[in-house]
C-alpha cells in the first residue's frame, strides 16, 4: 500500500466515528474473516483475543509480534477498507517499545490501533495513567513522523479489572480519558461498561469518541447511538459464535453420517 492511500484510509476511518451513527466493528481474526466482513463493512478491526485463539495462543501479547505484523500485512493487502489492529498494551512496557510496535504496524498497512492500560509485564493490572499517556504520546509522535494520521483508540480497564464501585470505575475511566486525550488519543475504549446511564454520563465526561465493546448486558446499538457512543466493537464474540456453529455442524455430520449442506455451497 502506498503512503497516499494509507493516509486516505486513515482519514476515512477517523470520519466513521459519527455522533448518532456509530461505527460498528464486527471483529476479524484472519484474512478470510476480514475479507468476508469487508464486503459490507466500511472498516475491518481485529480482536486480539480472537486472533490469539485462532493461532493457538493465550490473549495478552502471547502471540509473537512478527506473527501479528504478518497478519496485519496480509489483511491490509486483502481488503479495500481501512484496517485497525488490537495492539494490546503496545507489545512493550515502555513508550519507546510501544512506538516501535506502532511503526511496524503502520508499515504493515494498518491505520488504527487499540492500546490498553490494563496489561503490564504480562499481568492484568492497571498501570498509572501517566505511564499509559506517555505510551500514547510516543505512538502519536512516531506516527506523525511517518505522515499517517493513526487512529489511537486508548483502552482503559477500570471496569474490566474492577477498580471499585461502578461510580468509582466511571470516575477513574474519565480521569484517564482526559489524560489520554491530552497525550494524543483519538478515541476511548471502555470494556466492561454496560449500564446505559453510566455510558451516557461517560460520553458527557470525555471529549473523545467513546467505544463500547459488546458483552452480556450491553444496550442495543440504537440506544448506544442515542446517548452519543461513536463506536461499537463486537470483540471476540463473532469468533466464538463461528466456533460454536462449526462444532455443532461437525457433531451433526459425525452423528448422521450425512454431508448435509456442505455439498450445497449456496444453501
Amino acid at each position: 500500500m502506498d503512503a497516499k492511500t494509507q493516509q486516505q484510509y486513515a482519514e476515512t476511518f477517523h470520519g466513521l466515528h459519527k455522533k448518532g451513527d456509530p461505527l460498528v466493528l464486527f471483529n476479524a481474526w484472519d484474512v478470510a474473516t476480514a475479507k468476508a466482513i469487508a464486503k459490507t463493512s466500511p472498516a475491518v478491526a481485529t480482536s486480539s483475543g480472537a486472533v490469539a485463539a485462532a493461532l493457538g495462543y493465550a490473549d495478552g501479547e502471547d502471540v509473537p509480534f512478527d506473527m501479528v505484523t504478518g497478519l496485519v500485512s496480509r489483511i491490509s493487502t486483502a481488503v479495500p477498507v481501512p484496517v485497525s489492529i488490537d495492539l494490546e498494551a503496545g507489545y512493550g512496557d515502555t513508550p519507546d517499545a510501544a512506538a516501535n510496535s506502532a511503526i511496524k504496524i503502520l508499515k504493515a498497512g494498518a491505520i488504527g490501533i487499540n492500546i490498553e492500560d490494563g496489561l503490564s509485564g504480562g499481568k492484568r493490572q492497571l498501570v498509572s495513567p501517566e505511564q499509559h499517556a506517555a505510551k500514547i504520546k510516543a505512538v502519536r509522535d512516531a506516527a506523525q513522523k511517518v505522515g499517517i494520521h493513526l487512529f489511537i483508540n486508548a483502552r482503559t480497564d477500570p471496569f474490566l479489572l474492577k477498580f471499585g464501585s461502578p461510580d468509582e470505575c466511571l470516575n477513574e475511566a474519565a480521569r484517564r480519558a482526559e489524560a489520554y486525550a491530552d497525550a494524543g488519543a483519538d478515541g476511548i475504549f471502555v470494556p466492561g461498561l454496560t449500564d446505559l446511564a453510566l455510558i451516557e454520563k461517560f460520553v458527557q465526561l470525555t471529549p473523545l469518541p467513546v467505544n463500547i465493546m459488546v458483552t452480556q448486558g450491553v444496550p442495543e446499538i440504537p440506544d448506544l447511538a442515542r446517548v452519543g457512543v461513536r463506536r461499537v466493537s463486537l470483540g471476540p464474540w463473532p469468533m466464538m459464535a463461528a466456533m460454536r456453529v462449526i462444532g455443532q455442524a461437525a457433531a451433526a455430520v459425525a452423528a448422521s453420517k450425512q454431508y448435509g449442506t456442505f455439498l450445497q455451497p449456496n444453501a
